[in-house]
């Protein structure tokens, strides 16, 4: 009963009624009615599911401004990054030899075709014996003749002296007279080089002059605009007219007398430039350079002329040099003959396969004698072999000669080892650049073909016991690499410096260390500072 009253005091109730003061008449219960049950019922059962529907809106929606946003994190670890440049190219040779005919014979026998594999001494195709026995006659008459040669030449050495002899005293001659010639031109040339800096260093100080004196022009102007000004201001009011007509005419006197000597300046700076280009003196030292200049050139072609014909007859005069000259040319023509008998006993027994490989090209036609020198057959090698590959802009900065390979022809791994790549690109059927590469195949067998693609792994680069983070965690903008790191429940922003990577890891040398947690961002933006609840990504 007093709790009302203190309540409506406390909740700013003007006055309090007596009656709620004064104790109430007990009222007598009357029992309800089962329709007046039910109805009560249903509103106390109504009114608890309302009051439930509230508080769990209620509660969700504290949870969800209390929890944090749950991000996908995971740890930076320490392991071993390869980079391994992984594409495809085509297997080639790396020797090929073709077979010409050493002399113009009918060809015997044809034992392979294109396409054919050879071992190394086998025998691919034969020639008529009774034409190589012919060819090997006329190749020893022409060894014969060779010597019959070198009499010859001897003999023509005596018309070789006289024209040597002539040789040798007009040389010494025209060299003074072209040494002292140019000595001349060179004397001829400094006074005209001196004649002209002299007029050039006039020309450099009349021309000072000039602006000097147009300084001075200027500077009379504004004198005279000044007391101009001055009297237009009435600031001359103090001075009689005539004293004013005095500084006007002074002042005017010497603007004209300025001008004057501007103007004769002027003139004298044209007068330098005239002379500095057509002074009479100097016009005839260059008509003489000019002489001495054409004179210079009869010697110099008469000079050649004579070193042609000294040079000419020193190859044809047989001392000890000429003899030398002789000798050495009539060995190399046994040579070239000796050489051609060699060829012929080479084949004698047929033309056999240097190395083990593929027929490639087939020109040799049995019965059907080629031209000399024509060509027969082509093999190429299947013991040095090698993949073509071709590499991107990209690629190029991390591919060098000598890092190992391998290589997987037909299902079966070889290794490889990259030994050249070329100084310029090219472009593919794609239009992109791109430059060629050679990985040599290492240990190659009689199960590799020549032309077939080949899938290569070229080992670029590893590096052990390093940082390590997943590639699709690595976001980039204008200022490089970073990621978003969870750090005590706040998202933090770390600039990184990668290294090398592979197809899904990539080494992190500055910027994380071991454990990091790393937030997968896929994309997204976060600010720093933002409240997040790690979830490590399943291992």
């Amino acid at each position: 009963m007093f709790r009302k009253a203190k309540n409506k005091a406390e909740n700013g109730t003007e006055g309090t009624d007596i009656t709620e003061m004064m104790p109430k008449t007990k009222k007598e219960k009357v029992p309800w009615d089962k329709e007046k049950k039910k109805k009560v019922r249903r509103r106390v059962i109504a009114g608890v599911l309302a009051a439930l529907v509230i508080a769990f809106f209620v509660r969700n929606s504290l949870v969800a401004k209390n929890t944090a946003p749950m991000v996908t994190t995971v740890a930076a670890s320490v392991g071993d990054v390869e980079q391994i440049l992984s594409t495809g190219g085509t297997v080639k040779s790396d020797e090929t030899r073709t077979y010409f005919a050493p002399v113009s014979v009918e060809v015997g026998e044809v034992r392979v075709s294109t396409g054919d594999t050879v071992k190394k001494g086998d025998v691919m195709l034969t020639f008529d014996e009774k034409e190589l026995s012919e060819r090997k006659q006329e190749a020893e008459y022409k060894m014969a003749s060779n010597e019959g040669g070198y009499e010859s030449s001897v003999h023509k050495n005596n018309e070789y002296v006289a024209d040597l002899s002539e040789a040798n005293r007009n040389l010494p001659v025209l060299e003074q007279q072209i040494a002292d010639n140019e000595k001349l031109l060179d004397e001829l040339n400094k006074k005209i080089e001196d004649k002209k800096a002299g007029w050039n260093y006039n020309g450099t100080n009349l021309s000072v002059s000039v602006m000097e004196w147009q300084s001075i022009i200027s500077q009379d102007e504004e004198a005279i605009a000044d007391l101009k000004e001055r009297e237009a201001k009435g600031e001359l009011n103090e001075y009689h007219e005539d004293e004013i007509k005095e500084m006007y005419n002074e002042a005017e006197i010497k603007l004209a007398n300025d001008r004057e000597i501007l103007l004769n300046l002027q003139i004298q700076t044209q007068y330098n430039g005239y002379e500095e280009g057509y002074n009479k003196e100097v016009r005839e030292l260059q008509r003489q350079a000019k002489d001495v200049e054409e004179l210079i050139a009869s010697y110099k072609e008469y000079q050649a002329e004579m070193k042609s014909q000294k040079a000419s007859s020193e190859s044809g005069v047989l001392d000890e040099g000429g003899k030398a000259k002789l000798e050495a040319d009539t060995a190399l023509e046994k040579l070239t003959n000796q050489e051609r008998l060699d060829a012929i006993a080479e084949v004698e027994n047929g033309l056999k396969a240097d190395f083990a490989g593929v027929v490639t090209e087939l020109e040799a036609v049995a019965g059907q004698p080629p031209t000399e020198s024509g060509k027969l057959v082509t093999i190429e090698s299947t013991e040095k072999v090698y993949v073509r590959l071709n590499v991107s802009k990209y690629d190029l900065e991390k591919i060098a000669v000598g890092q190992k390979a391998d290589v997987d022809i037909a299902g079966k791994t070889y290794e490889g080892t990259v030994t050249k790549i070329d100084g310029m690109a090219t472009q593919n059927n794609s239009g992109a650049m791109v430059v060629g590469v050679n990985v040599n195949i290492d240990n190659p067998d009689e199960n590799i073909f020549l032309g077939v693609e080949a899938k290569v792994y070229v080992h670029m680069a590893k590096a052990e016991g390093v940082v390590t983070i997943p590639l699709e965690v690595i976001n980039s903008d204008r200022d490089g690499d970073f990621v978003y790191v969870e750090e005590n429940g706040v998202v933090a922003k770390k600039r990184i410096t990668t290294g090398i990577a592979s197809d899904s890891v990539s080494e992190v040398k500055e910027g994380l260390s071991e454990g990091d947690n790393v937030i997968m961002a896929n994309g997204m933006e976060f600010e720093e500072g933002t409240a997040v609840t790690a979830a490590p990504m399943p291992q």
